[in-house]
C-alpha cells in the first residue's frame, strides 16, 4: 500500500533551504572595482576636492567593508555547518580562519610597513609609534592624534577589517544561526548610535578621526553579514533591495546636500546609505550581472586584477613615492650634464599622466608581491581547512 506523501510524517518540517558557498567571478571583479575606485579617488586631487564642496567620495571606502563582511560570514555559515554536521568543534574552525587570514595579509602588510621604514623622512612617525602601525592600530591612532601620513592614511581601513577578523568567528560560529539576523541588527543600530554619540558629546570640526573607530564602522559589517544570511537561507532573489534602494536615494541626496543643517542626521546615515547601495550591488551581482557589466567583471584582466587588488591598495600610494624619488634621482644625475627635466616634471605631474603611471607601478608592485610573497604563503592555507573536504569541490577558493 503506496503512503500517502502529504501525510506519511505529519510532524516533519522542512529544513530550510541552504544556498552553498560557492567561487564566483563578478564577486572578484566587484572587488576590484572598490580598490580601482580607491586607487582613483588617491589619485585625483580633483575626486578629493570634492569634500570641500559637498561630499566626501572617500566615504565609499564603505564598499570594503561590507563586501568583506559578506564574504567571511559566507564562509563562516558554511564551515559552522559542515563542523556541526560531523560534530566537530567549532572553535576549531575560527583559529583556522584565523590563521588563514594571518597567511593572507600579514605578509604582505608588514613587507610595506618594513619599505616605509627605508625612507627617512615618511618612515619617521612609524619608526617613532611602531605599536600602533605593527600591531594593526593605526585607526586608533588617527583618532588619538587627528593626523596621519600621506603614505599611510590607508592603513586604517586594514587595521578596522583586521579587528574585525579578530572578533567575528566567535560571533558567527558560538551564537545560535537563528539568533544571528537579531545580532546583526543591533550592530547596525550600535553603529548609527555611537556615531550619534561621537556627534552630539564629542563634536569637532574634524569628525574623520572618530569615523575610523571599528565602533563607528560595525554597521557596515553587519550589513553585509545581514546580505550573506539571505543568501546562506536559499534567498537569493531579493529584488526588492532595488525599491528600497531607490526610495532611499531621494532622502541621501537630501542629507548630502543640507548636511551643515543636518549634520548630526547626515553623519549618522551617510554609512547606512552606502550599506545599501553596496547591499544592493552583491546582491544582483550575485545572482550574475548581464551585458556589458558582466563582461567587465568576468573580463580576463579584471579577474587578474582582482588577484592581486590587495597588494594594489596596499602599494598604490607609495608608488608615488617611488616614482619622484626615482625621477629626482635621475634628474639630478642629467643636471650635472646639463639637462633640464623640470618641463617634463610639470608634464609627468599632470593629473591624467602620473595616474597611469602610478596605477603601473602599483599593479607592477602588487604583481611581484603576489608571485613572490604572497602566493608562497596563501599555498599554505591548505594546510588549515577550515573543516577537511570530502571532496575538492568542498574548498572554497574566494576564502
Amino acid at each position: 500500500m503506496e503512503l500517502n506523501k502529504t501525510t506519511a510524517l505529519p510532524h516533519t518540517v522542512p529544513e530550510r533551504p541552504k544556498s552553498k558557498f560557492k567561487f564566483k567571478p563578478q564577486m572578484s571583479g566587484l572587488r576590484f572595482c572598490a580598490v580601482l575606485f580607491v586607487v582613483v579617488y588617491h589619485f585625483s586631487d580633483f575626486l578629493m576636492g570634492l569634500k570641500n564642496w559637498h561630499y566626501d567620495l572617500g566615504s565609499f571606502i564603505i564598499f570594503f567593508f561590507v563586501l568583506s563582511s559578506y564574504l567571511i560570514t559566507r564562509i563562516l555559515l558554511d564551515a559552522k555547518d559542515k563542523a556541526i554536521d560531523r560534530s566537530l568543534p567549532v572553535w576549531k574552525v575560527a583559529v583556522a580562519f584565523l590563521t588563514r587570514r594571518t597567511l593572507r595579509i600579514f605578509p604582505a602588510y608588514y613587507l610595506y610597513l618594513f619599505i616605509l621604514l627605508l625612507f627617512p623622512l615618511e618612515g619617521q612617525d612609524l619608526r617613532q609609534h611602531p605599536a600602533y602601525y605593527f600591531g594593526y592600530m593605526y585607526n586608533l591612532w588617527m583618532y588619538k592624534t587627528g593626523s596621519w601620513g600621506p603614505y599611510a592614511v590607508h592603513l586604517w581601513t586594514l587595521a578596522v577589517e583586521e579587528q574585525f577578523y579578530i572578533i567575528w568567528p566567535w560571533i558567527i560560529l558560538f551564537i545560535p544561526t537563528r539568533f544571528l539576523p537579531k545580532v546583526f541588527g543591533l550592530m547596525v543600530l550600535a553603529g548609527i548610535g555611537f556615531r550619534v554619540v561621537i556627534i552630539t558629546v564629542a563634536f569637532e570640526p574634524d569628525l574623520f578621526p572618530s569615523l575610523v573607530l571599528m565602533p563607528a564602522c560595525i554597521d557596515t559589517f553587519a550589513a553585509g553579514a545581514l546580505l550573506a544570511y539571505l543568501h546562506y537561507s536559499g534567498r537569493e532573489n531579493n529584488r526588492w533591495l532595488k525599491w528600497v534602494s531607490l526610495a532611499a536615494v531621494p532622502v541621501w541626496i537630501f542629507l548630502i546636500i543640507t548636511q551643515h543643517a543636518h549634520q548630526r542626521s547626515f553623519f549618522a546615515l551617510d554609512r547606512v546609505f552606502i550599506s545599501l547601495f553596496t547591499v544592493l550591488v552583491i546582491d544582483v551581482a550575485n545572482r550574475g550581472y548581464t551585458g556589458v557589466t558582466k563582461k567587465f567583471l568576468e573580463n580576463g584582466i579584471v579577474q587578474y586584477l582582482s588577484k592581486i587588488s590587495y597588494g594594489i591598495y596596499l602599494y598604490h600610494l607609495i608608488a608615488t613615492l617611488f616614482f619622484w624619488k626615482t625621477f629626482a634621482l635621475l634628474q639630478g644625475w642629467l643636471s650635472k650634464e646639463g639637462y633640464d627635466l623640470s618641463g617634463a616634471g610639470k608634464w609627468l605631474a599632470s593629473p591624467y599622466i602620473s595616474f597611469w603611471i602610478y596605477f603601473i607601478i602599483a599593479v607592477g608592485c602588487a604583481t611581484i608581491s603576489w608571485y613572490c610573497l604572497e602566493q608562497p604563503f596563501n599555498n599554505l592555507k591548505k594546510l588549515f581547512e577550515y573543516v577537511k573536504p570530502k571532496k575538492k569541490a568542498d574548498v572554497h577558493p574566494q576564502s
